[in-house]
């Protein structure tokens, strides 16, 4: 049974592990800034990876996630290849793990006890009603009554109990505020608010992800623009790679919009590899605006246009011309369609489907001229057939049209044989048309 409960955790931690949440995942379904009353996942499970002297511990219950790190110091003894327990103390309160560690891995389950001398200080801070849910993670964050005062030091007073939370439940830890703090001194941000230090941190953007573009020669953004940045998915990584494979300088704003349009560094070594030279990021950019992939032009590729330009390749984007038009044309006939040609086909709405339906009434060799006069003058496979079962059975694509452009329909025809008009040919039933008949 024991080994069959710890098998059963194993998997839990490794779950657990796998989630790289920063906070709490549970909040009130009535998204009115009030968090549950209840808190129903103490006792919790747990997983650890150990590296070098820290340990980060992942927690969570049937609802959330969350995860701190612990100097292996503050751990004491860890249960190593057997069970065991250690006991972890924080102003928030105590946290005593039941578990096992093998190698530098462990994993288990815990239980919170929250300090009420703690609660109590919070109260006299000004916090009311804090339950246990926000306490432990309080705790995971490691806010304690030195992290207020390190507050006060900093000219941070008066913090609310909505920020009181996203700090904790954002794991806005000491040295994730002080990172904070000496970026914005360091770079003459001037005092920024709570509120916006944890816009940024929910956002990703950390005092790294700006330094390193200040690094990078970009200086004197807002960090307004650092949460867009992060937003459209532009990192200094993303920007250098850009700036070496387009041989040029790209402001901020032209990083994003390149991001925006899906502009990737392998995109453009992709076209490279084609042959398509050193191509420019403006032109990428303004391939991808209209759909040219590195998958369609491979594609086009592969049915024989070896020689396809990249203006042929947008041109026939535009058109709504792809590779699998140009392999079905050559499977009903059509080998040697030029992309000129297709376009036109598609500009004129000659579709494979309307190809077929000609076909499947006999017209097996229909050139691709007619094609495009049958459909600018209306003529549809269904019309055709209309008068082929009055017994019009050898009808010409040709007489189709001119029974088009008369006006003449299978139920005119079909009107005047009722009258006893029978037997007619074609031409006669278009004279009597004419005629006003």
């Amino acid at each position: 049974m024991r080994r069959a409960f710890l098998a059963i955790f194993s998997m839990m931690a490794i779950a657990l592990l796998s989630v790289t949440s920063a906070g709490a995942q549970h909040r009130s379904s009535d998204d009115d800034d009030s968090w549950s009353d209840s808190f129903h996942d103490n006792p919790g499970i747990w997983g650890a990876y150990v590296y070098e002297d820290k340990a980060h511990i992942q927690f969570g219950g049937f609802h959330w996630s969350s995860s701190s790190t612990f100097l292996l110091s503050e751990l004491g003894t860890l249960p190593t290849g057997k069970e065991g327990s250690f006991v972890v103390k924080r102003d928030p309160g105590t946290v005593t793990f039941s578990g096992v560690f093998i190698g530098n891995k462990g994993h288990g389950t815990y239980i919170f006890e929250e300090n009420a001398e703690f609660k109590t200080f919070l109260q006299q801070q000004g916090f009311k009603d804090v339950n246990e849910e926000l306490m432990i993670h309080l705790f995971f964050t490691n806010i304690n009554k030195e992290y207020f005062g390190y507050m006060k030091e900093n000219g941070y007073t008066g913090v609310t109990m909505d920020q009181l939370k996203d700090l904790a439940f954002q794991n806005v830890n000491r040295n994730v505020l002080s990172s904070y703090l000496d970026l914005f001194k360091k770079e003459d941000y001037g005092k920024v608010s709570i509120d916006r230090i944890i816009e940024m941190r929910e956002h990703g953007v950390s005092p790294k992800f700006i330094n390193s573009f200040h690094e990078m020669g970009y200086k004197g953004f807002s960090l307004e623009k650092a949460i867009e940045l992060r937003d459209h998915g532009v990192t200094p990584d993303y920007v250098a790679d850009m700036k070496k494979t387009g041989g040029k300088d790209i402001t901020l704003d032209e990083a994003i919009e390149m991001r925006d349009h899906g502009v990737t560094v392998e995109y453009i070594r992709g076209l490279k590899e084609m042959g398509y030279g050193d191509v420019k990021i403006d032109r990428a950019t303004e391939l991808k605006d209209h759909g040219v992939s590195l998958d369609f032009l491979r594609e086009l590729q592969r049915t024989g246009h070896k020689d396809v330009t990249l203006d042929d390749a947008q041109e026939l984007k535009d058109h709504g011309v792809g590779p699998s038009f140009i392999a079905q044309l050559k499977e009903l006939g059509y080998p040697d369609v030029s992309l000129k040609r297709a376009v036109e086909l598609r500009d004129h709405g000659v579709n494979t489907d309307f190809i077929r339906e000609f076909q499947r009434l006999g017209y097996k060799d229909i050139s691709l001229d007619r094609l495009v006069e049958l459909r600018d003058h209306g003529v549809s496979a269904s019309f055709v057939n209309e008068f082929k079962t009055l017994g019009f059975t050898d009808l010409s694509l040709g007489k189709a049209v001119m029974l088009r452009d008369h006006g003449v329909s299978a139920a005119y025809i079909k009107g005047l044989q009722e009258k006893g008009l029978k037997n007619l040919s074609i031409d006669e039933y278009v004279r009597l048309k004419d005629s006003g008949m």
